[in-house]
């Protein structure tokens, strides 16, 4: 199997990314709604599945927050997603190093100090949201190391889109 171009290895990764971005979205929209009905007509949803029973129509703000949080990981999912599909698509066509990857780079970084956070608000409002305490924060070096990765990458690719400018201009 090759590695670049149709029916390759970064065409079936991107036809793999967006099969599970369709996922990811039905669970973003899952969980949207469901924020919007605690928001809107109050239903505790966060009590019906601890209890196992139907809402009774109270919810706390710890309810509301993690479903908040569970909205926001899935919407940087989706977002990190994206731009990989992009990255994939120019790397099919032949032309890894443009500039447009530079930002896609920036952006799937971002994506991940977003889910990150997300993480660090969710370790402390969801054990709460059903009746338990809050856990400890455990602090992943391996994700933030990650993350300065995909950024170093992102200045990589910046200067490989610079070189291969320069190579267009040259005669």
């Amino acid at each position: 199997m090759k590695l670049v171009g149709k029916r390759s290895a970064a065409s079936a990764l991107r036809w793999l990314l967006g099969f599970l971005n369709v996922f990811v979205m039905l669970g973003a929209i899952a969980v949207g709604c469901a924020l919007i009905a605690s928001m809107i007509v109050g239903v505790d949803w966060m009590d019906a599945l601890r209890n196992g029973t139907a809402p009774d129509g109270n919810i706390e703000i710890t309810g509301r927050l993690t479903l908040l949080g569970a909205v926001m990981a899935c919407g940087f999912t989706w977002w990190i997603i994206n731009r990989l599909r992009r990255i994939l698509l120019s790397v099919n066509q032949g032309d890894a190093f443009e500039f447009a990857n530079v930002k896609r780079l920036q952006g799937v970084g971002l994506g991940l100090i977003g889910i990150q956070l997300t993480a660090l608000l969710l370790v402390f409002v969801a054990p709460q949201s059903i009746g338990q305490s809050p856990s400890d924060y455990d602090f992943d070096l391996g994700s933030w190391l990650g993350i300065l990765v995909v950024f170093i990458l992102a200045e990589v690719f910046r200067q490989g889109s610079a070189m291969r400018d320069e190579q267009m201009t040259t005669v």
